[in-house]
């Protein structure tokens, strides 16, 4: 840690700004790890609040991408964030424990996984969602943030053998996320990390966080998935960077 803010900051004694999310947030033992980056390093981690967190994902997308009126889904590793938005603006947040870390711990034990491990992983997540979701209105989007968003798309392009230079803004038909997820389920570890387009670090839970994504697909009547390939640290800069700039 200290060569790396050693490098960051260059000796220009730059402002290190920093904020945990919801791994660290609901960590028993997160004062372990804060306590010395603080008294060692002199960095003072923020702990975002889901509130914050769901709202500063929504910020990196809201301006990044032509959304009006929809939902924002950031699928993260241990916590699912949501945030609803009438007229560019951000109306509600909520969110739910349904991160593809921890979902595939607590569900998907076997190597590829059950389909009973499957069929128990689908029904917690329609449970939770099914009082946070609305159906979709004409004409609402819903975006997708975070790494299973970002790996769905890689994974649509090259099974489909498409080119494509970014993958901001590329829209997921539910049949396309659906026919990865039954592409995924099936195969044992070693073959989803020889898979091209997927991260290996990702292989593991990327069949729990496409199940989360499918069935907030299907509960809000979302046809279609935007992919947005920011998040919560473009979210943080540009925070930083309005709020300096309305100083005086």
């Amino acid at each position: 840690m200290h060569g790396f803010l050693d490098r960051v900051r260059n000796g220009n004694g730059l402002r290190v700004v920093a904020v945990a999310t919801a791994a660290v947030r609901d960590a028993a033992n997160r004062d372990r790890l804060l306590g010395p980056l603080r008294r060692h390093a002199g960095v003072d981690v923020q702990v975002l609040s889901p509130a914050e967190e769901a709202r500063l994902g929504a910020l990196a997308a809201l301006r990044t991408l032509p959304v009006e009126t929809g939902l924002l889904a950031d699928l993260g590793g241990s916590s699912l964030q949501l945030t609803r938005v009438r007229r560019g603006t951000i109306v509600s947040t909520a969110s739910l424990p349904l991160g593809a870390v921890g979902t595939t711990r607590r569900f998907l034990r076997h190597d590829p996984p059950a389909p009973e491990e499957l069929r128990r992983l689908r029904q917690e997540a329609r449970e939770s969602l099914a009082t946070r979701m609305p159906a979709a209105r004409p004409g609402e989007t819903l975006v997708g943030l975070g790494g299973t968003a970002r790996a769905l798309a890689r994974l649509h392009l090259r099974l489909r053998g498409l080119a494509r230079v970014t993958r901001h803004g590329l829209r997921l038909r539910q049949s396309e996320v659906t026919a990865v997820r039954e592409r995924l389920e099936v195969l044992p570890l070693p073959a989803v990390e020889r898979l091209a387009g997927l991260k290996r670090e990702r292989a593991d839970i990327i069949v729990a966080g496409t199940v989360v994504i499918e069935e907030l697909m299907r509960l809000g009547n979302y046809l279609d998935l935007v992919v947005c390939e920011h998040g919560v640290r473009d979210g943080v800069l540009l925070r930083e960077t309005f709020r300096r700039r309305r100083r005086p």
